[in-house]
C-alpha cells in the first residue's frame, strides 16, 4: 500500500557543511586519478560515512559489514546498505542518489557486482579495505576479469593530512573531550568505582555535544593501572593509587582522543612521582621533535630515549608512542619504531608515551596523551586538560 511521504529533505546528522563535502569529495576523484585504480570499494563505517558523510547506522564500535560505499571515477559514491530505516534516512538525509539495499553478506557479492557493471568497472581495477572473505570469493567467481587491490595508501593520502576546516572540527572534538576529562577528574575520590568516573566523564562529553565514545572510556586505577587495562571497571578507587584516563569524543564525525594520570588523595610516592616525571619528560620531548620533515620514527625513538634515560627503559610501553587522529581513532600512519613515514604540515596527532609497572601493582602506572596539529615550524597542541601538579612537584 502507497502512503505519501511527509519528510522535508534534511542535511545528514551532524553534518560537517557542503564546503568540506565537497572537498572531500574533490579528494577522493584526484586520488582515483592517481592511484591506477577505476574504483574504490569501502566496506568500514567511518570510510563509508567520510565519503559521502551519510551518518551510516548506529557508526558503531563494533567491526559488523553493513555498508558499502563505490566510488567511481567522474561519478558520485554509490552506497549499498542493509537496514530497513536507511530507506528514508538515505532518501532524506543525504546526497546520495544511488543507494541499494543489500541481502545476507553471504550474497552481497550480487548486488556489488551489479553495481560494478552498471557503472562499467566489473572488468577493471578496484582497491577495497576490509572485504569479508565470502564476498570476495563471490565476488571473484562472479567477476573473473576483475582485479581488486589495497585502498590503505590512498586512504591515507586522503585522511592523513588535514584541510583546515578538518583542523577546527577536530580542535572543537578536543574541546569536548578536555570537559569529560576535566569532569572524570573532578569526580575522583577514594570509594568511588572506575565506572562512576566514567560515568562523570561521558555526562560531560555527551551534554557538551558529542555524537558517542570513540572506545570504552579508560578508568583505571591502582593495579589496573599497572596492566593498563582498557576499560572502566567495578574496581573502588583507593586513596594513594594512581588513576589513569583516556577519553574520547567525536563532533561531526571527527575524533577525541586523550590521556591523563592523576593522584587519588594521598600524597605520591618517590616512585609514583619518578615514573610520571618520565612519562611527562618523554610526552614533551616527543612534541618538541614534531616539525614537517623529521620522522615518525625519530619522534618514538625521542620518547622512548627519555624514558630509558630516566631510568625506566624496562618499562616503556612496547606498542606505538602515537598515531593519527581524524575520522577513525586510532589513524595511520602511526608514530612507531617500525613504521617508516615524513610528517607534514596539517597532520593532526596523538602523542602518547606510557610506564606502567606490572611487576608493582601497589604504584600504578602513568600514561599521558596530547593532541597536536602540525604547523609550518613546529606543532599546536589542541588539547587543554592540565598535568596532575603533585606528580610533576
Amino acid at each position: 500500500m502507497n502512503k505519501d511521504i511527509n519528510f522535508a529533505k534534511q542535511p545528514p546528522s551532524y553534518y560537517a557543511g557542503d564546503e568540506l563535502h565537497a572537498i572531500k569529495q574533490q579528494k577522493l576523484q584526484k586520488a582515483l586519478e592517481k592511484s591506477g585504480f577505476d574504483a574504490f570499494l569501502f566496506f568500514k563505517a567511518e570510510a563509508v560515512r567520510w565519503a559521502t558523510d551519510f551518518y551510516v547506522k548506529g557508526f558503531r564500535p563494533f567491526l559488523e559489514p553493513e555498508y558499502v560505499a563505490l566510488v567511481v571515477k567522474g561519478r558520485p559514491p554509490v552506497v549499498g546498505y542493509i537496514s530497513g530505516s536507511d530507506d528514508l534516512r538515505i532518501r532524506f538525509k543525504s546526497d546520495i542518489e544511488d543507494a541499494r539495499r543489500l541481502p545476507h553478506v553471504s550474497k552481497w557479492h550480487e548486488v556489488i557486482e551489479k553495481m560494478l557493471a552498471d557503472y562499467g568497472v566489473s572488468e577493471g581495477r578496484i582497491a577495497t579495505d576490509i572485504m569479508p572473505h565470502m564476498v570476495f570469493q563471490g565476488l571473484t567467481k562472479r567477476c573473473p576479469a576483475l582485479q581488486i587491490g589495497d585502498v590503505t595508501p590512498m586512504w591515507l593520502q586522503l585522511t592523513a593530512v588535514k584541510h583546515p576546516i578538518e583542523i577546527e572540527l577536530i580542535r572543537n572534538s578536543l574541546r569536548v573531550a578536555d570537559l569529560g576529562a576535566l569532569a572524570a577528574i573532578d569526580a575522583i575520590r577514594p570509594g568511588v568505582t572506575e565506572q562512576s568516573v566514567s560515568a562523570a566523564a561521558v555526562t560531560a562529553m555527551r551534554r557538551a555535544g558529542s555524537e558517542f565514545e570513540p572506545f570504552i572510556p579508560l578508568i583505571a586505577s591502582g593495579a589496573n593501572a599497572s596492566m593498563f587495562e582498557r576499560i572502566a571497571t567495578e574496581k573502588v578507587i583507593n586513596s594513594g593509587e594512581m588513576v589513569i584516563l583516556d577519553l574520547g569524543a567525536v563532533v561531526k564525525g571527527y575524533t577525541a582522543d586523550l590521556g591523563r594520570t592523576v593522584l587519588c588523595g594521598d600524597e605520591p610516592t618517590e616512585t609514583q612521582r619518578s615514573i610520571y616525571k618520565a612519562t611527562y619528560l618523554a610526552l614533551q620531548e616527543a612534541k618538541k621533535m614534531i616539525r614537517p620533515g623529521v620522522t615518525g620514527k625519530a619522534i618514538d625513538a625521542r620518547a622512548r630515549e627519555v624514558i630509558a634515560d630516566s631510568g625506566w627503559g624496562d618499562y616503556t610501553y612496547t606498542g606505538n608512542t602515537g598515531h593519527q587522529l581524524g575520522y577513525g581513532l586510532h589513524g595511520e600512519p602511526l608514530v612507531d619504531r617500525r613504521v617508516d613515514f615524513v610528517v607534514e604540515e596539517n597532520m593532526v596527532m596523538c602523542l602518547e608515551p606510557r610506564i606502567v609497572l606490572p611487576d608493582q601493582p601497589h604504584v600504578g602506572g602513568a600514561h599521558l596523551e596530547d593532541v597536536v596539529v602540525v604547523t609550518a615550524t613546529g606543532c599546536e597542541q589542541l588539547n587543554t586538560t592540565p598535568y596532575d601538579a603533585r606528580l610533576l612537584g
